[in-house]
């Protein structure tokens, strides 16, 4: 039987790293033309090519990248992440698999181990509202399957982790309130098992707090089901005695139901009550009136959340690359939904 050749076997006769050929087979742009031309000479001298799927059993790996996402429907955010994480692939001579968990641990977790089966190179995941148990991430990581979270993170996996700051966002924007006269403020959350919905909460209270307002009185109302608990939340706060006079909420979508609900009640925006929202989606500025927000750059943590990932996939020294959590910068736009 003839002998099938690996990428180790290119590496050794070339007298070079086996990541470097694994790069110029996928034609990286981070490999120098000469090299990658020495490594498609020898391939074809070996007859690499005809042994592809052999060398991917081998290594029980594939050029796959495993993506699962809470949904895409609603969240343009999650759309934008993807087009970033897309790019990267794409550039890197990965291809990416796309999944939903729909907000379930139960489908997460589904989700994560057929990736798994699959035999991707690594795995991309933002945690769905369910997830408070993290054993199908293990599960990966002890198959030496690389795991990177995104937006929505946690303390309890040693992972690397690209994230936004959400409470520096909520505590602008709750800031950006305050600042327009309004002092009366509620607050929709989402679940507090998402940490991006318990640091949104913190940078909402400690605005409050640093501008001498009562934050244990503050209106806080938590949806479980994100927008679509809306309707139920403005109906409380409009039987409440003392209605805030500003609402902010946790995404831009549920910032869109409140509003619908507001005007359908009769109540005009921001004369009455003002609303802000968090994620800077592009249909905030298309309502009437326009919302203000905070604005995620959606697109470069997909960027970057794919560039990690793929340095781990193909890092030769996991223990000295370590981990990384990285937090990138929001920016408050204000609208007419909330400036008098």
């Amino acid at each position: 039987m003839a002998k099938v050749y690996t990428i180790h076997d290119i590496a050794i006769r070339l007298n070079i790293s086996k990541s470097t050929v694994s790069r110029a087979l996928r034609n990286h742009p981070d490999v120098s033309k000469e090299t990658k031309q020495a490594v498609f000479d020898m391939a074809e001298k070996l007859n690499y090519q005809k042994n592809i799927l052999a060398s991917n059993l081998a290594s029980k790996s594939t050029n796959l990248i495993g993506v699962v996402i809470p949904e895409i429907a609603r969240q343009h955010f999650f759309a934008q992440a993807l087009s970033g994480i897309q790019k990267v692939a794409k550039e890197n001579g990965y291809i990416v698999m796309v999944c939903q968990s729909n907000e379930e641990l139960q489908e997460e977790i589904n989700q994560v181990r057929a990736l798994v089966n699959s035999r991707v190179a690594g795995i991309l995941i933002s945690l769905s509202k369910e997830t408070n148990s993290f054993g199908h991430l293990q599960e990966a990581l002890d198959r030496n399957i690389p795991v990177v979270l995104f937006d929505r993170g946690t303390d309890q996996l040693e992972v690397s982790q690209i994230t936004v700051d959400d409470y520096k966002g909520a505590f602008d924007i709750t800031q950006h309130l305050i600042d327009q006269g309004y002092s009366n403020l509620a607050h929709l959350s989402g679940p507090m098992s998402l940490s991006i919905s318990q640091k949104r909460y913190n940078g909402f209270i400690d605005a409050l707090k640093n501008n001498g307002l009562n934050s244990a009185e503050a209106v806080v109302y938590q949806c479980d089901n994100l927008s679509l608990d809306a309707k139920e939340a403005v109906d409380r706060l409009l039987s409440m005695k003392k209605q805030p006079d500003a609402v902010f909420c946790m995404s831009d979508y549920m910032a869109i139901q409140v509003l619908k609900h507001l005007k359908d009640s009769g109540l005009k925006v921001p004369q009455d009550i003002a609303v802000a929202g968090f994620a800077g989606d592009p249909i905030t500025e298309l309502m009437e009136p326009q919302i203000s927000t905070v604005e995620q750059p959606a697109f470069d943590i997909g960027v970057q959340a794919a560039k990690r990932l793929i340095m781990e996939v193909e890092t030769e020294d996991k223990e000295t690359l370590g981990f990384v959590n990285k937090v990138l910068p929001t920016k408050v736009i204000s609208r007419s939904s909330t400036v008098k």
